[in-house]
């Protein structure tokens, strides 16, 4: 091999490891952290769905979505979703660690919030409220398992 193919190779190797996306750092399996244990529990698995997609499953509640944070809304394909109207959830990303959302039933948006990743990267925080009463907010934290 000549310097400057070794050269080339070593500038195309550095290339394309700087044009790679940034891992996504929501994935794994949360936890709701429970402030009263006859609070109902709630896990989350998020996983990769690949190009650039996440797929979002609700334990408890067997609801999965997936998402890709363009704001479009995503259909709830889980065996949960099946007994009642269509319900989705339209995502958007605000940085990499930060998320608005819109929870819909029926296509009428029910809830919305913001999910936002603590720096260590261990919990998320999710401030949430109802559509038709925005002042009243609900704070969630969530914990990586």
């Amino acid at each position: 091999m000549t310097i400057g193919r070794a050269v080339a190779g070593s500038i195309l190797g550095t290339a394309l490891i700087a044009a790679a996306p940034a891992p996504n750092p929501w994935l794994g399996t949360w936890k709701l952290r429970l402030a009263d244990p006859a609070e109902k529990p709630e896990t989350l698995v998020y996983s990769d769905a690949g190009h650039g997609a996440m797929r979002m499953v609700s334990v408890e509640d067997k609801s999965l979505i997936v998402t890709r944070f363009d704001g479009r809304p995503a259909p709830d394909t889980g065996r949960g979703a099946a007994a009642g109207p269509k319900r989705s959830l339209a995502i958007t990303a605000l940085s990499p660690t930060r998320y608005r959302w819109t929870f819909a039933i029926a296509g009428k948006p029910f809830v919305s919030g913001v999910n936002t990743l603590a720096a260590d990267g261990r919990s998320f925080t999710e401030v949430s409220w109802r559509v038709n009463a925005p002042a009243k907010t609900v704070s969630l934290v969530y914990d990586r398992q």
